[in-house]
């Protein structure tokens, strides 16, 4: 049984951005597509991952607020983690190697970074010699990608830059 996702708990702005995108409550799409190529180059899928791609795959959606005061956010959520393309194993192994525990890609967001989501619930985006943390739920991390209502925390920085934002 796969694990429910707390859309209720999700403020108004974002439920009406899902909705905008396409999501209706109860929405399930098939994930094979997704699963099968990550499952193959050595991701493995929790429960929740593929609930989040069972309701929300395929979907871009926009943010509702782009700019200040947290940081500049204009770019959509795109929950296709096959969309940033070959080379997510390496980023999920090395954030597993900083953060514990294992890590799906779900989407693709803000300067085209892979997001991750742990099986526990954690989610974090990673691109550019940057890892940030999103939320330490679905739920917190699709609402700060939607609404950039809180400041986006950079959790590490590769060798030579300076945390972002």
């Amino acid at each position: 049984m796969m694990p429910e996702i707390a859309f209720s708990a999700l403020h108004p702005e974002v439920l009406s951005a899902l909705r905008a995108a396409g999501w209706t409550p109860g929405r399930k799409v098939a994930t094979v597509s997704w699963v099968e190529p990550l499952a193959r180059a050595g991701h493995v899928v929790s429960p929740l991952a593929e609930a989040v791609l069972a309701s929300l795959g395929g979907l871009v959606i926009q943010p509702v607020a782009e700019g200040e005061p947290c940081f500049l956010n204009g770019e959509p959520f795109s929950v296709d983690p096959l969309a940033p393309g070959p080379g997510q194993r390496a980023m999920g192994t090395a954030i597993e190697a900083m953060l514990g525990g294992s890590y799906f890609p779900i989407a693709e967001w803000l300067s085209y970074s892979s997001v991750f989501l742990e099986a526990g619930g954690r989610m974090v985006a990673c691109g550019l010699g940057w890892i940030w943390e999103l939320g330490g739920t679905f739920e917190e991390g699709l609402e700060l990608a939607v609404r950039a209502h809180r400041p986006l925390v950079c959790l590490h920085a590769d060798p030579g830059l300076d945390p972002w934002p």
